[in-house]
């Protein structure tokens, strides 16, 4: 790789770190041609992107940024995967992808700004989606509320029927 095709492969990375809200970094030692090919499509699906680079490269492309803590862990085998979207998707795929494939082992990860450990990467993929959660949210919050009214229902009834 010359000087050109460096300083482009930079440019590209730092665009990548620049709208992304979440990074994780993977070691990938040993995945079979298969392996790295149905991970890739899973963080497609996720709508992710996941990048092989050199371990320089990405020190100089996450350099004064919010993931310029993962300098740190771009040693070896490195592979990034960034999401601009939901984190939680990014989070299942890498996880179910780890759980299946023990040759690959996570690193490091930044979710939303906020340095992540395995264990609570594992707990984020964990979590039910979003959508899921927002309706359980909903309904908790309807619950009292329906209650409330049934109530008042039964007092109006109450107060309308004539004592005998």
């Amino acid at each position: 790789m010359d000087r050109l095709q460096k300083t482009t492969k930079v440019t590209e990375l730092k665009a990548t770190f620049a709208t992304a809200k979440s990074a994780v970094v993977l070691e990938f030692k040993g995945l079979t041609v298969e392996k790295d090919t149905a991970f890739r499509k899973s963080i497609r699906e996720s709508k992710a992107h996941y990048r092989v680079s050199k371990n320089t490269l990405l020190k100089l492309a996450v350099k004064d940024t919010s993931f310029e803590k993962l300098s740190d862990h771009f040693k070896g085998a490195s592979g990034v995967a960034t999401t601009e979207h939901d984190g939680m998707a990014l989070a299942k795929a890498i996880q179910e992808f780890l759980k299946d494939n023990p040759a690959a082992t996570f690193k490091a990860a930044i979710m939303d700004g906020k340095v992540v450990t395995a264990g609570e990467l594992q707990t984020l993929a964990e979590l039910p989606p979003r959508d899921v959660l927002i309706a359980k949210l909903l309904y908790l919050m309807k619950h009292p509320i329906t209650g409330l009214a049934i109530v008042f229902e039964a007092i109006r009834k109450q107060k309308e029927s004539p004592t005998s």
